[in-house]
């Protein structure tokens, strides 16, 4: 916790935490209230489709242009009919618009729909639709694509009424006067935002989140969020993500000067590390595993003291290579090397809810997520009947927490499948040791169901990947060539270097790692040529579903180039 020399002062932040009005709907106009400094530069968004933009002028907005701009969008926004309760739709890569639109959205009482631009259209199409969407907003390509979807609806269900985001842009007037009850005055069950889940397991599922519960957990982060007047920080998550809507949020409450990375991936997040210097960088695990070390200069990376990887736990693989940058301060001693802080969450608990702090003097991952977060009233390992199981059994998560999403907006059978004995269920399979150690195995509809019994797949990943030290690896369940409705573990791994490699030897050498730990071996090792061959969805999770059935009969087919398969698999060992 820092008390002095923040953007926002002691003051400042004790006045937004006493503030019980404050909340998810309306934490700009609170920010903006209680600045001081309402025309510095805040937020930093580089044309990344432009081909310098890494060497171009950064030049921010403040928090009186974002004003400015929120308003003239609430101001067309009402013109269409939007009022408290309307779901609003956003379809687009600009994170900076995007957000200023949720801004305006939420500032009428209204629920901003958001949607990753990378999702197909025919998914789009439909979620925007089963979301009660009336007005969307977006990309003009995008709208493009869901025009073209919507036009094969045999249901000839209703559209939302829709306008291209850059031209309103440039176009949307200011209102001659000043917006009655503007910004709206929310209460806790307001519905202010519906944001999908990441669909690595099917449809993607739309949870709602609220202006009291959306913010639970935030409040204390105004005392513990880097804040430093000189905290500098990059965000790489998907803004359309309720994850980035989160982080963005707390910038602008503490005022903290900000980047917002459009598109990113591992060579657009290192130019923008080294144009943009930051001291605290924010993504999803697979982003910025791929930062190759090399492109990062000294001075791009001196000052980085923090890395933020968010949703599925990192592994060691890809955590070790960046804190080995940066310097950071422990005990009031600075120390070379950065601390890596790999949280464990999902789309519909509205934070992170275990956090596992690592540096480069930490030697124990193994999968290992720390403790649960403040917000968390408690969690527990459950059985299939939702009965608490003791350390050292493997089971279900659930958890108790004011964040959780109070549901699905079209699914209440699902909802009600989410929640058991008062335990909201995560979707994860968890390990709790000591009382206090939580260790994260696998997803649900991941494990690896053997004759032995179950594998699984998260640990068999952590040591394929420090074993081989792949980009990737994902570790699916395919079908048992010895006992039928059975399965064995299969690796897909990537590398992008180019090299030529024996997958009998990566295969053997896995094995040996595995056996080494007491782990259930390989069945079999496949290299993939290209990421089509590992793919990911909108959020970069790996489509474990789509390589489970791509794969199914691997081991009863012939022999393939870039496969290596063991005779009958060994004894499993749990």
């Amino acid at each position: 916790m820092f008390l002095l020399g923040t953007h926002r002062t002691v003051a400042q932040r004790f006045r937004l935490y006493a503030d019980r009005k404050l909340g998810a709907g309306n934490f700009f106009w609170h920010a903006w209230r209680v600045a001081r400094d309402r025309d510095r530069p805040l937020l930093f968004h580089p044309d990344v489709n432009a081909p310098d933009w890494a060497r171009q002028e950064l030049t921010g907005l403040s928090l009186d242009d974002l004003r400015v701009a929120a308003i003239r969008y609430a101001h067309w926004y009402r013109a269409q009919g939007v009022r408290p309760g309307t779901h609003v739709g956003l379809h687009t890569r600009d994170g900076l618009q995007g957000l200023i639109h949720h801004i305006a959205i939420t500032g009428l009482g209204a629920a901003a729909v958001h949607c990753n631009p990378k999702m197909a259209p025919k998914t789009a199409a439909e979620y925007f639709l089963r979301t009660e969407t009336t007005v969307l907003v977006g990309d003009a390509d995008l709208l493009k694509g869901l025009a073209d979807a919507w036009a094969e609806d045999a249901a000839g269900r209703a559209r939302p009424r829709v306008e291209d985001i850059a031209r309103l842009e440039r176009t949307a007037p200011r209102p001659a006067g000043r917006l009655e009850n503007f910004p709206h005055r929310h209460t806790d069950d307001d519905l202010i935002m519906i944001s999908h889940s990441s669909g690595t397991t099917g449809r993607p599922k739309a949870p709602v989140f609220h202006h009291g519960s959306f913010f639970a957990g935030k409040r204390e982060r105004l005392w513990t969020f880097p804040s430093l007047r000189t905290d500098r920080l990059l965000t790489a998550l998907p803004h359309s993500h309720s994850a980035g809507i989160s982080y963005l949020s707390i910038a602008i409450l503490l005022g903290i000067p900000t980047l917002i990375l459009d598109d990113a991936d591992g060579d657009r997040l290192a130019q923008a590390i080294n144009r943009f210097r930051p001291t605290t960088v924010l993504g999803f695990p697979l982003t910025l595993a791929q930062i190759r070390p090399e492109d990062i200069t000294a001075e791009g990376a001196r000052n980085i003291h923090t890395w933020h990887g968010m949703g599925d736990a990192s592994h060691e693989r890809h955590i070790r290579p960046l804190i080995a940058f940066g310097r950071r301060t422990e005990g009031g001693r600075e120390l070379p090397g950065s601390r890596y802080l790999d949280g464990l969450g999902s789309s519909e608990m509205g934070m992170v809810l275990f956090k596992q702090a690592y540096t480069p003097q930490s030697a124990r991952y193994a999968r290992h997520i720390g403790t649960p977060a403040k917000v968390v009233r408690k969690a527990a390992v459950l059985d299939v009947h939702g009965r608490e199981l003791p350390d050292g059994q493997a089971g279900m998560l659930g958890v108790k927490t004011p964040s959780v999403t109070a549901g699905y907006l079209d699914d209440p059978t699902l909802t009600e499948e989410s929640t058991v004995n008062g335990f909201f269920l995560t979707g994860d399979i968890m390990r709790r040791e000591n009382g206090t150690d939580w260790f994260h195995l696998d997803r649900t509809p991941d494990v690896i169901h053997t004759a032995e019994g179950p594998v699984y797949s998260l640990p068999l990943e952590e040591v394929v990947l420090m074993t081989t030290q792949a980009l990737d690896a994902a570790v699916v369940a395919v079908g048992d060539p010895e006992v039928p409705g059975k399965s064995q573990p299969l690796a897909v791994v990537l590398f992008t270097d180019g090299s030529e490699r024996d997958p009998d030897a990566e295969l053997a050498a896995c094995n040996a790692a595995l056996a080494r730990q007491g782990l259930s071996p390989l069945r079999g090792l496949l290299l993939a040529t290209d990421r089509s061959e590992l793919p990911v969805g909108v959020t970069g999770k790996v489509l474990k579903r789509v390589l489970r059935e791509r794969h199914r009969s691997v081991l009863h087919g012939p022999a393939q180039a870039q496969l290596a398969v063991t005779g009958a698999t060994a004894p499993w060992q749990g």
